[in-house]
C-alpha cells in the first residue's frame, strides 16, 4: 500500500506537468485552469460524439496491440508486448491479487491451479521479453541511441524482481519451516499425534518436494496412502503440486542438496524482501523513470487521435505537445528517419 500511495502521487505529479508546461509562444497567456477545462469538455464533448470509436479503434490496435510498434520493428515489438504484457498481467494477478484475483475468484491462493502455473509463465513471458531487449540493446547492429543509467535501471529492476520471485518460489517448495508452519496453522494435527505428523510429511516430500531433517529414505505405500488422505482432508484445498509452478520448481530440484542449510539460514525470508523492496522500489520509481511512457504514450496517442491542428481547442493543442515529452522513449526511429 506505502508503494501504491507514492505510485499515485509520482503520477498525479506527472499529470499535472501536462497542463502546467508551456511549449512555444503559443502557450503564453493560458493557465492551467484553461488547459484543465478545456480538456475536460475535450474529453465530455468526445465521448458524446462519433469519435468515440475512434478511441476505441487507437485503444485496441495502437494501445494494446501496438500496431504502430509491429509496422516498424518486430522484434522490438514482441520484446515489449512479452515485458509490458507479462509484467501488467503479473502485477494484477500476483503483485496485487488481494485487490484484483481474490475479489473475481473466490477460491482464490496462489499455491492453486491455474493461478500458479499462470504466475511462472508470466514470469517467463517477462524473462523471454527482458532477454530480447538485452539482445536488441548489446548485440543488434541496428542503429539507437548510447544507452544511459535509466535504460540500464529498467532492466535491471526487472531482472532482481523476476529472478528473486522464482528463488523465493523454488526456496519456499523445499523449505522444511515453511512446511512446518502450514502444518501448525491448517493441518489440526497435535505433537502428539506422531504416526499422523510423520505420514503427512512423508507425503510431502514424496510430492511435492520439501526436504526434511526428520525423515530420509523411501516410504511405504501405507504411509504415503495415509498422508495422502491427511493431505486432502487439510491441504488440498489450497496447494496444487509444484510440478506446475514451473520456474520455481526447476529452481527447488537446483537447489534440493543444499536446501537444509538454505532453510536454517532463512534464505526464503531473505528473498522475500528482496523481492518485496524491488517491487516497492520499482513501483515507486516507475512515475520518475523512463517506465513512465506505459502510461503516458497510451494516453498520447489516444490524445493525437482526436486532437486536431486547426481544429480542436489550442488549450488542448498545447496540453497535448506536453504529453508528448513523456510519450518520448528516446529510441531514436525519429533520428534514423529524418
Amino acid at each position: 500500500y506505502a508503494s501504491l500511495a507514492v505510485f499515485a502521487a509520482g503520477l498525479i505529479y506527472k499529470i499535472s506537468n501536462w497542463f502546467r508546461y508551456e511549449i512555444g509562444p503559443d502557450a503564453q497567456g493560458i493557465s492551467t485552469s484553461s488547459r484543465i477545462s478545456s480538456a475536460a469538455r475535450g474529453m465530455i464533448s468526445t465521448l458524446f460524439s462519433a469519435k468515440i470509436m475512434t478511441l476505441l479503434r487507437v485503444l485496441l490496435m495502437d494501445v494494446l496491440l501496438q500496431r504502430w510498434l509491429m509496422k516498424r520493428d518486430f522484434l522490438r515489438w514482441l520484446a515489449h508486448i512479452c515485458i509490458y504484457g507479462g509484467f501488467m498481467l503479473l502485477l494484477l494477478m500476483h503483485g496485487l491479487d488481494k485487490l484484483v484475483t481474490a475479489v473475481l475468484f473466490d477460491e482464490y491462493y496462489s499455491t492453486l491451479n491455474p493461478f500458479m502455473f499462470l504466475r511462472d509463465f508470466f514470469g517467463l513471458v517477462v524473462i523471454v521479453g527482458i532477454g530480447m531487449a538485452l539482445y536488441r540493446r548489446f548485440m543488434s547492429k541496428a542503429p539507437r541511441p548510447k544507452s544511459t543509467g535509466i535504460d540500464y535501471y529498467a532492466i535491471i529492476i526487472l531482472a532482481v524482481i523476476m529472478i528473486s520471485g522464482i528463488a523465493l518460489e523454488g526456496t519456499k517448495i523445499v523449505s522444511h519451516s515453511r512446511y512446518q508452519e502450514m502444518v501448525e496453522e491448517y493441518s489440526g494435527l497435535g505433537e502428539e499425534e506422531t504416526e499422523e505428523l510423520r505420514a503427512l510429511e512423508a507425503y510431502w516430500m514424496d510430492q511435492f518436494g520439501v526436504v526434511s531433517p526428520n525423515i530420509k529414505g523411501s516410504f511405504d505405500d501405507k504411509t504415503l496412502e495415509q498422508g495422502k488422505e491427511l493431505h486432502e482432508m487439510s491441504c488440498a484445498s489450497c496447494h496444487s503440486k509444484p510440478h506446475w509452478g514451473f520456474m520455481g520448481y526447476g529452481v527447488a530440484t537446483a537447489i534440493r542438496p543444499m536446501a537444509l542449510p538454505l532453510d536454517r539460514a532463512n534464505v526464503h525470508h531473505l528473498l522475500w524482501y528482496l523481492h518485496f523492496m524491488a517491487c516497492f522500489f520499482g513501483l515507486a520509481y516507475l512515475p520518475f523513470s523512463k517506465f513512465f511512457h506505459i502510461f503516458s504514450t497510451p494516453a498520447y496517442l489516444l490524445v493525437d487521435a482526436v486532437v486536431e491542428q486547426g481544429r480542436s481547442d489550442p488549450a488542448n493543442l498545447i496540453t497535448k505537445q506536453a504529453m508528448q515529452l513523456d510519450a518520448c522513449t528516446h529510441c531514436g526511429d525519429c533520428t534514423v528517419r529524418c
